[in-house]
């Protein structure tokens, strides 16, 4: 294996407020408290450490220890959750789905980053102890999100009616025909046998769908220290009970994220927020599952229940907690408010949602942790890397748009000149000669001219077409290979990170897979990881 960094076009990104974090543009530091650097880390452990109270950590420690007394618990993982009582170690966190035989290589690639930071600033920095933590996101009920898992070409989808209940506490029932079909789905290499035990003894009837999820994470990524938790308990929810009252008093969350929605539209003319607000934004858990609660006159309604006053619905919050469940927008604060956190690492998206909440942080007395891009990354197998080679186009085409390849190798193959860019050039300044003369004579004729450009211009254009279609057909079987190893960087279309499942490339490489992506995984923001299987 080997790997190579490749610069990230972040045009792909299509997010003027990403791209401006990446580039560490000031204007951002108007909607987060700091970049992610040695010193910023550092100033950000001690203010954390002062006002992270021991009692929060202690019912951490207590309620891991619980969570974690049925699993296999690597020497690593232990020592971490133990040393979290300490007000000198602090959590770098990233958080995702549940999601079936861990979804795509996306969840993968955050773990393993997140192990990387630590390592990074357990080494650079000294009195303080860091921590990789995986939240997960046991209380989502969009069970049809994550209950599909791609191995190649095979699509493996878990067809159950779960009552829209939190997917963590799916009990899994008949789960040993699904664990064979996933299995048969996997590639025979060295390696299978490794992860169909680890399938075996994470998937097992009668477990709820976090168990065997932790289980399943814990079994590739325990030997690292990892710590996993699912914040779905009455214990966890009872130092959020505050948290969810301000929602029900003063609509806290919906008035602070559309404040600072209202502020990063003035600084990103083009920003559209990535979540918007409910009025209010945390859920009832009920007998019928995770049902919205909706605000209606002074009365809250919830979904498929009775209606309540606020003081009825408050005195539920402090009986029972843990029927209450944060959307999108409050697990971010319910996060940070168990957790000892810095830092958090996430994609895109989640930034964009974290970034519309500095001033409900700021409005909670809860310190807003820095934030960190995930890396992207490919895994090319040694087929793909001979094609690649062979085919004569740089690697970094293939992590592109389509279209963008399609035109580089055309250019390429292709003798002629495929732009008509300087006869269009040459033909506007014709016409710009004839306005001229126009205006002397007679400016009504300005209008025809101009439409006459537009017509000409347009059959340059349509000839332009004609011609590049023409010399797709004569490199057709060219083009044809070179989109076939597109397709396998991006099947369906989609991201490879974002479709498919990690188990091919761990029956080809085994635990040295994931040691290596822990390893390289640590790179700037701009670069894309590609991780090259072939020797």
């Amino acid at each position: 294996m080997r790997s190579k960094n490749i610069q990230k076009d972040l045009s792909l990104l299509g997010d003027k407020l990403i791209n401006s974090f990446l580039l560490e543009n000031k204007k951002s530091l108007n909607i987060i408290d700091s970049f992610f650097s040695e010193k910023n880390i550092l100033e950000k452990s001690k203010t954390k450490k002062k006002k992270f109270e021991n009692h929060y950590r202690n019912i951490l420690v207590e309620q891991l220890n619980k969570q974690y007394s049925n699993f296999k618990v690597s020497e690593n993982t232990s020592k971490n959750i133990n040393s979290l009582e300490n007000s000198n170690t602090l959590t770098i966190t990233t958080g995702h789905q549940i999601c079936l035989y861990s979804g795509s290589l996306l969840l993968i690639y955050k773990i393993a980053q997140v192990i990387s930071i630590s390592r990074f600033l357990n080494s650079k920095i000294k009195n303080f102890n860091y921590v990789p933590v995986f939240w997960l996101a046991t209380e989502d009920h969009d069970f049809d999100e994550i209950s599909t898992v791609n191995i190649s070409k095979n699509k493996i989808k878990w067809d159950i009616d779960t009552n829209n209940s939190s997917v963590g506490e799916i009990l899994l029932s008949e789960i040993n025909e699904l664990n064979e079909l996933y299995k048969n789905s996997i590639i025979d290499l060295n390696f299978k046998d490794k992860l169909e035990d680890i399938i075996d003894y994470s998937y097992q009837n009668g477990d709820t769908l976090a168990e065997s999820t932790i289980k399943f994470i814990n079994s590739i990524f325990g030997k690292y220290g990892l710590v996993i938790i699912d914040a779905n308990k009455k214990v966890f929810k009872e130092l959020f009970i505050d948290d969810f009252k301000n929602e029900i008093i003063g609509n806290r969350c919906s008035i602070d994220t559309n404040t600072q929605i209202s502020k990063i539209k003035k600084l990103f003319n083009s920003y559209k927020p990535q979540v918007n607000p409910s009025e209010i934004n945390f859920f009832k858990i009920t007998p019928k599952g995770r049902k919205r609660i909706r605000k209606k006159k002074d009365l809250f309604k919830v979904d498929d229940e009775n209606e309540y006053t606020s003081e009825d619905l408050i005195k539920q919050i402090e009986s029972n907690p843990e029927l209450f469940s944060p959307n999108v927008l409050m697990r971010p604060l319910y996060q940070e408010r168990i957790l000892p956190n810095i830092c958090y690492v996430g994609g895109p998206s989640e930034l964009g949602y974290w970034m519309q909440l500095k001033l409900y942080f700021n409005n909670s007395n809860l310190e807003y942790p820095i934030l960190k891009l995930r890396t992207t990354a490919y895994i090319i197998d040694k087929k793909t890397s001979s094609k690649i080679k062979k085919s004569g186009v740089e690697l970094k085409y293939f992590l592109q748009k389509l279209d963008n390849l399609i035109d580089y190798k055309l250019k390429k193959l292709s003798t002629l000149s495929l732009s008509f860019d300087s006869l269009k050039g040459t033909l506007s300044s014709q016409f710009d000669e004839l306005r001229e003369i126009s205006i002397k004579t007679n400016k009504s004729f300005i209008g025809a001219l101009n439409a006459q450009e537009k017509k000409q211009l347009k059959g340059i254009d349509d000839l332009e077409k004609k011609l590049i279609k023409a010399e797709k057909k004569n490199h057709e079987d060219q083009i044809n290979n070179i989109k076939m190893i597109f397709e396998s960087l991006h099947p369906n279309n989609v991201d490879q990170e974002r479709y498919l499942n990690f188990a091919n490339f761990y029956s080809a490489e085994g635990q040295t897979l994931i040691d290596f992506l822990v390893d390289k995984v640590l790179i700037p923001d701009d670069k894309i990881l590609v991780i090259n299987l072939e020797d």
